[in-house]
């Protein structure tokens, strides 16, 4: 029999764990998004900060959530 996965609870759980990380770390996940678009592309990874690399982590979590519901 083939194991089923819950999408949206794993989602949700992962979402939880980069909050609670970035609000260890002093900064408010909802406050430091920006709301421009930005392509990955565009995203140079190796010399990106550890917040920004958070904050692109968070955004494409909270969009995983958003499109599993």
């Amino acid at each position: 029999m083939a194991r089923t996965v819950n999408y949206p609870k794993r989602a949700e759980k992962i979402k939880e764990m980069i909050d609670d990380l970035v609000r260890e770390m002093g900064h408010s996940p909802r406050r430091s998004i920006q709301k421009s678009k930005i392509k990955l592309i565009d995203i140079d990874f190796e010399s990106a900060d550890l917040v920004t690399l958070m904050q692109v982590q968070a955004r494409i979590s909270r969009i995983i959530l958003d499109r599993s519901k």
